[in-house]
């Protein structure tokens, strides 16, 4: 046997003597289940050093499970919370005046609009300027704002959109010197003025005469004049009542029912100034008038002795005289 031969033949014993040996460790674990002791302190040994070495795929699949659980809760409650926002602006509207006005809508046989359209937008900048009572909101034209856009929030009238560019807008609020809202005492349906004063707790209700009926605690909502503001949007509640022989008209304050401080999230409102959200189809108001009626059955039987050639003349004359004398 040469030299080259016997490495060649000892790997080959080896190789066979390592597989009987498998074989036979297979054999007594499957069959004589001799081995379970054995394998079950080696396991429990190098259990540390499996951790060790399955900690990074373990730590990485936790943190992917921890930032999408995150995530989707957060737009799970984002969009939570725009209903619950939407929902409570739709409080608002005050059920006596919603019924009084489908009332005297269907007294009059007025046209009837659809709902207007409202977004909800987030406040995310209040003007340096501490006189002027503002704030800038993400929403701009591309979502479709416009001058003069109503703003409500959950608890009441906001403001009006002053200022409008691509991505954002400026919000006039109802506190801020130059703003004028014409409201309607809920009580009595007085008319006034609530005007800023550039505080943010405080208005200023103008155009109310000495005589008139108005009291602390009496709640002031949109009167709908001026076709900036929907109807019925709560606004401020009467704080004091002041009267002087030297004026003519009554002083009044009231505490607006936003806490202007503290607002985060508002609705931009869609309005046209007839209670519809300027897209809205009016409905035609169906014909009751029985003169109405009656002439278009008249044209109608007109139209038919023109088509039916069977009818004699002088009755087809007849009732073209008669629809005529209509």
């Amino acid at each position: 046997m040469s030299k080259q031969e016997i490495p060649s033949l000892f790997i080959n014993l080896r190789f066979a003597f390592f597989f009987l040996l498998s074989a036979a460790l297979l054999f007594a674990d499957l069959r004589l289940k001799a081995l379970s002791d054995i394998r079950y302190y080696i396991e429990s040994a190098l259990y540390p050093v499996m951790i060790f070495a399955d900690s990074p795929r373990s730590l990485t699949a936790a943190v992917s499970v921890q930032f999408k659980s995150r995530a989707q809760l957060m737009a799970e409650n984002e969009s939570l919370a725009s209903a619950i926002f939407e929902q409570r602006a739709d409080l608002l509207r005050l059920h006596s005046l919603e019924q009084e006005n489908a009332a005297m809508r269907r007294l009059l046989n007025s046209p009837l609009h659809e709902t207007s359209k409202r977004m909800f937008a987030e406040v995310v900048a209040v003007d340096s300027d501490p006189s002027l009572q503002r704030v800038v909101v993400n929403r701009g034209s591309s979502s479709g704002v416009y001058n003069s856009m109503p703003v409500i929030t959950e608890e009441g009238l906001a403001g009006q959109v002053i200022e409008v560019n691509y991505s954002f807008s400026r919000v006039l609020l109802l506190s801020d010197p130059s703003s004028s809202v014409p409201v309607v005492n809920v009580r009595n349906q007085i008319r006034a003025l609530a005007e800023g004063t550039g505080a943010y707790d405080e208005l200023n209700i103008a155009n109310v005469a000495r005589s008139a009926d108005i009291q602390e605690g009496d709640l002031l909502v949109t009167s709908g004049l001026g076709g900036v503001y929907p109807v019925g949007y709560p606004v401020a509640v009467v704080t004091s009542v002041g009267i002087s022989e030297n004026q003519s008209f009554a002083e009044v304050k009231a505490k607006p029912l936003v806490d202007f401080a503290r607002m985060r999230y508002v609705l931009m409102y869609w309005y046209d100034g007839k209670g519809g959200d300027g897209r809205a189809e009016v409905k035609p108001k169906e014909p009751t008038d029985a003169k109405t009626v009656l002439r278009e059955e008249r044209i109608k039987r007109l139209i038919d002795s023109m088509t039916v050639p069977a009818r004699p003349d002088h009755n087809a004359q007849a009732e073209r005289a008669e629809a005529a004398g209509e």
